[in-house]
């Protein structure tokens, strides 16, 4: 656009303005001003006007540098030519003004135009939004229809191959319904109608015939109730002969009602120990019945087949059904129930393994000083093996922390008999049947729970496991109690248990004495009266503590002592030394002597491993006993034989803090300097070597 198009349009626009301003208001002027310049923008390129928006820049900076460069020239020639460029200037400037508010207008149509589709945009997508939510309810509604389920569907028809074989011709029709399944379903429901209608007759009679035996059993019934209060007035009026004849008739009548619902095991037991109970008295043995009687009575109606859990994973047990039964009512339209989860179903099954019979038996063996031992004996019904728990009653308070540990049910049963600790099932059948139930758990995690079992418990009850042969279907073998076994073993475990009480009493008192520091040895024991050295300490250790001594390793090597002995520490001074015995103690004391490992403290740590005249005291104490005589080897004897020794042992060593007070023929004697410690009773006592 050069300088004289500039000119015209400045003239056009002017001669415009002057000839309608008389005419246009300037709120019009504005408005087709405004309107001209919309259309002129959509006229024009956008692209003609940028190239023509540069030129016209380029055009101002150069009239810049020429106005510049006039001012510095400074003549009056310069002056005019300033003047004209300024004017060209203002003119260019016009038109930039003129493009910039043109693109403004493209600018402000084209926001107009992205508003106008987005719209657009936002309308359509609403739209489609409608549809796939009227396609996801159609989808919902279809497959509600799909789901539908009539009730006609919920009755259990007769199989087709029945129907036409039972039912008449006018309701099976089968040229008609053979080739029509709509026909087929309605003549299937007619002829079940009918036979509904046959049964609920036939229902009507067997009812009506119901009412009339129970009628008659009721008027039975009335007259056995007429006659139980004479009964009872019988059995009362022969209550003071009863208790002449010290009897307890009434007590045995009511046992044996219980009795009848024990089960085989525990009946052998009940009948043999409640034997032995009136042959021995009721102050050395007693047996009683407890339990729920209504529970019991529940469990003898139910029979084998629907009392056996059946405990494989994929068994039809009713546990089992109760997931079918939620499995199909799931099905059913708007019906909803509760979930089992597996770890419930886990939980059941555990709890249905490992139930108990409701009644048990109850054995009590009492000893002279009343001390008793409460046994209560349970059967388990499917692992089918008898478990007991045991209550100790002492008639006396025992004041010796060690003392109460070996009169406490756990310890006095421990291996009642060699090698029956009952810590695990003897039934070889219980580790299948725990693991096809699905309890990862050994048996003996549940002993705590449960009981123990004993194989005495098992023999007491006439079950012997021993004899059962290994077979495929190991969960249903059927173990009949032996009564010859259970007479026997009734006999032999009341006796024991009778010895192991008497032992056990003893050796509580021998420990409370250790405890307090006293020693009283048994009678007939030869030793030195005099002894210097003496008992300080007496306390029970546990298995830890006993093997992590060094003394103690020969011991438990030779598998001498393990847990189940019952564990001590003995601490034994005289002047500045010390000796320390470790004492373990077998579970048929006095039977078997116990067994002392000794650490000796003077001038240095000596044991058995290190010192031969340690080692010499050690076999002197646990050896140098008869079983035959009549002395018993007891703890409080092997104490003091310890103290003897370790006199002998001091006073021989010549140290001026031990004079020797004891007469020994030869203090040392041999290559290996063996001491004294045998005790002669001759005159006052000596002292010679073995």
């Amino acid at each position: 656009m050069g300088k004289d198009d500039l000119s015209t349009k400045k003239r056009r626009k002017l001669t415009t303005q002057t000839s309608n301003d008389a005419k246009l208001l300037p709120g019009d002027v504005y408005k087709r001003v405004v309107e001209f310049e919309e259309s002129e923008a959509q006229i024009r390129s956008a692209d003609k006007d940028a190239c023509l928006f540069k030129k016209l820049c380029q055009d101002v900076r150069q009239i810049f540098s020429d106005v510049a460069e006039l001012k510095a020239k400074g003549t009056d020639e310069a002056i005019e030519k300033i003047t004209a460029k300024k004017i060209e200037a203002s003119l260019i400037l016009v038109a930039l003004k003129k493009l910039n508010r043109l693109e403004k207008v493209r600018t402000r149509a084209g926001r107009d135009a992205l508003h106008k589709e987005k719209q657009r945009v936002d309308s359509t997508h609403l739209l489609l939004q409608n549809l796939l939510y009227e396609a996801d309810h159609l989808d919902k509604e279809v497959t509600k229809c799909l789901q539908f389920k009539s009730k006609d569907e919920e009755i259990e028809l007769v199989p087709i191959k029945d129907f036409y074989r039972d039912a008449p011709a006018e309701i099976s029709r089968p040229d008609i319904t053979k080739t029509d399944e709509h026909q087929q379903q309605l003549a299937r429901l007619e002829w079940e109608l009918r036979q509904r209608r046959e049964l609920a007759g036939v229902c009507s009679e067997l009812v009506a015939s119901k009412e009339r035996v129970a009628a008659a059993i009721a008027a039975a019934r009335s007259r056995l109730d007429a006659l139980g209060p004479h009964l009872k007035d019988v059995l009362k009026a022969t209550k003071p002969l009863q208790e002449c004849l010290a009897l307890r008739l009434d007590e045995k009548r009511a046992e044996t009602q219980a009795a009848a619902l024990l089960p085989p095991p525990l009946f052998l037991l009940y009948a043999n120990a409640g034997a032995y109970s009136d042959v021995l008295g009721a102050k050395n043995v007693t047996v009683a019945i407890s339990g729920d009687e209504d529970e019991a009575r529940r469990q003898e109606q139910v029979t084998n087949e629907e009392s056996d859990v059946v405990l494989s994973n994929d068994s039809d047990s009713d546990l089992d059904n109760i997931d079918e039964d939620l499995r199909d009512s799931k099905k059913k339209r708007h019906h909803r129930t509760a979930k089992i989860s597996k770890e419930e179903k886990a939980e059941a099954k555990k709890k249905e393994v490992l139930k108990m019979h409701p009644l048990n038996v109850h054995v009590t063996v009492k000893n002279s000083d009343e001390t008793s031992l409460n046994l209560v004996f349970s059967y388990m019904i499917h692992l089918k093996i008898v478990v007991v728990k045991f209550i100790m009653n002492v008639s006396k308070p025992v004041t010796g922390v060690s003392a109460a540990d070996v009169l406490t049910g756990d310890c006095v049963l421990t291996e009642l008999y060699i090698g029956d600790t009952g810590s695990d099932s003897p039934h070889p059948a219980t580790a299948y049947l725990l693991n096809a139930a699905g309890i990862s758990e050994p048996f003996s995690h549940f002993i705590s729970e449960i009981g123990k079992p004993y194989i005495w418990a098992q023999r007491m009850c006439g079950l012997d496991f021993m004899t059962i042969v290994s077979g495929e279907n190991k969960s249903n073998m059927n173990i009949q109690p032996c009564q010859s076994l259970s007479v026997t073993s009734v006999e032999n475990f009341i006796f024991t248990l009778k010895k192991r009480l008497k032992a056990r009493v003893e050796l509580m008192k021998e420990l409370q004495d250790l405890e307090s520091g006293k020693i009283v040895p048994s009678k007939g024991f030869s030793c030195s009266l005099k002894l210097s050295g003496s008992l300080t300490q007496w306390q029970s250790i546990t298995w830890h503590e006993y093997s992590q001594a060094p003394s103690t390793a020969h011991f438990i090597s030779e598998n001498l002592v393990t847990e189940a002995n019952m564990l001590y520490r003995a601490i034994v001074t005289r002047q500045s030394a010390k000796l320390v015995a470790l004492v373990a103690v077998c579970s048929d004391y006095p039977k078997k002597a116990p067994l002392f490992s000794l650490t000796m403290h003077w001038n240095g740590t000596h044991n058995a491993l290190t010192n031969d005249d340690i080692r010499d005291i050690e076999r002197v104490i646990n050896t140098d006993w008869d079983p035959s005589a009549k002395v018993p080897c007891t703890l409080s004897s092997q104490i003091m034989k310890l103290l003897t020794c370790l006199d002998v042992l001091l006073e021989s060593m010549g140290s001026p803090e031990f004079p020797p007070d004891k007469v020994m023929l030869q203090s040392v004697r041999g290559r290996n300097r063996m001491k004294p410690y045998k005790f002669l009773k001759q005159g006052a006592g000596v002292f010679v070597q073995y």
